[in-house]
């Protein structure tokens, strides 16, 4: 019985990843800009590998292996978002404007500003 529930765990954890892999997929190629196409892209890697490397920790046991795996885990959430963040504020910084509908301005520019 012990066998079957971990491979459901397995599962579950593997369809789950692949599920935040194809939605940031999908997020990537409908989104508009840069900046709205970050959020996809950090929440595909994000979750859908952390959660893909959880199924393969469940998958291999305790061994070295599964330290190994915890360690990509931990630099891929220390990563991912700081990246994400990094490149969203360095667009900023070197003026990309976001995306808009036509005749609305996303933010005042520095001539409006008094």
């Amino acid at each position: 019985m012990g066998e079957y529930v971990r491979d459901a765990f397995i599962v579950l954890f593997s369809l789950t990843g692949l599920f935040f892999f194809v939605g940031g997929t999908v997020g990537l190629l409908r989104c508009p800009d840069l900046y709205t196409r970050l959020h996809p892209s950090t929440k595909c890697d994000t979750l859908g590998a952390c959660s893909i490397l959880l199924a393969l920790i469940i998958h291999a046991g305790f061994s070295f292996v599964t330290l190994k795996l915890l360690a990509v885990a931990f630099f891929l959430l220390l990563s991912s978002a700081t990246c994400g963040h990094a490149i969203g504020r360095s667009a900023f910084r070197s003026g990309v404007v976001p995306w808009h509908k036509p005749g609305v301005k996303p933010w005042p520019t520095e001539e409006e500003n008094p």
